[in-house]
């Protein structure tokens, strides 16, 4: 092969590369921010992998191309930042679901004494049992469930309204984004509610007891009630949650279109 008709080959393969890296730059961020497209779980190569194909096939087979090829190496970067940027807001919106789920576990262990930090306090961690429980429920749900027909087609709807490049409404996007934030969290403080007020109910009983009878000694049973109650009150409650949370999962991917409705 000649110089000539390699540097013309170059030239044809020029475009399919540049749509693949900008590809690849909006779905990074969400490859390591959602759990439906690896998260945190996954593996560094798998995920990297995973936006690579996924990148390729977008391109190859969906038809996603850039309309004018940057001029320059600076004009490209400017691209992809802004790619970057963009599915980082994508990555966010489709994790708030799942973070809310760990919230609201750690919101529930916070009050039920029973986190890792609470009973270890040496240890330096801040993990919480139920916390990474339902988050890693909600992600098995979505996976089996509802998250992948609704969030992923959601996700791959952008890239035909929202082109390679194309700017969003900065205004708008950061009022719908907010706004699923404050749902989100919402969601997390309804799941972890029920197990705060049974064990502020199971202090009262307590208090109230030990005042009416102070030689019972009651104050060492306070823990091992506030665990057994919460941890029924959660197990009772663990469908509503479920339900709530899928819930929040159908909400982002409403804000997920409406993002790329902005822009048409």
């Amino acid at each position: 092969m000649t110089p000539a008709v390699l540097a013309e080959t170059l030239r044809g393969l020029a475009p399919g590369a540049v749509a693949v890296a900008l590809c690849a730059s909006r779905l990074l961020p969400v490859a390591f921010l959602c759990p439906l497209l690896g998260g945190q779980a996954a593996p560094g190569v798998v995920r990297l992998g995973l936006v690579l194909a996924l990148s390729v096939s977008l391109s190859a087979a969906g038809g996603v191309t850039l309309a004018v090829l940057p001029s320059s190496s600076l004009a490209f970067a400017g691209l992809a930042l802004k790619e970057l940027v963009f599915g980082t807001s994508l990555g966010l919106i489709a994790a708030l679901p799942f973070d809310a789920a760990r919230m609201g576990g750690r919101f529930a262990d916070l009050f039920r004494g029973t986190s890792a930090e609470a009973a270890l306090p040496h240890a330096g961690t801040r993990e919480s049992a139920t916390g990474d429980g339902l988050y890693q429920l909600m992600s098995a749900l979505a996976v089996s469930g509802v998250g992948f027909p609704l969030v992923l087609p959601a996700l791959w709807r952008t890239f035909g309204t929202v082109g390679l490049g194309a700017a969003v409404p900065t205004g708008d996007a950061t009022h719908a984004v907010v706004a699923l934030v404050g749902t989100a969290m919402a969601a997390g403080l309804a799941v972890g509610a029920p197990v705060a007020g049974c064990t502020l109910a199971v202090d009262c009983l307590l208090g109230l007891a030990s005042r009416a009878a102070p030689s019972l000694q009651l104050q060492e049973s306070g823990a091992p009630l506030r665990i057994l109650a919460g941890g029924a009150v959660l197990w009772l409650g663990l469908g509503a949650a479920c339900t709530r949370l899928l819930g929040e999962l159908e909400r982002a991917a409403a804000v997920l279109d409406s993002l790329a409705g902005l822009v048409r």
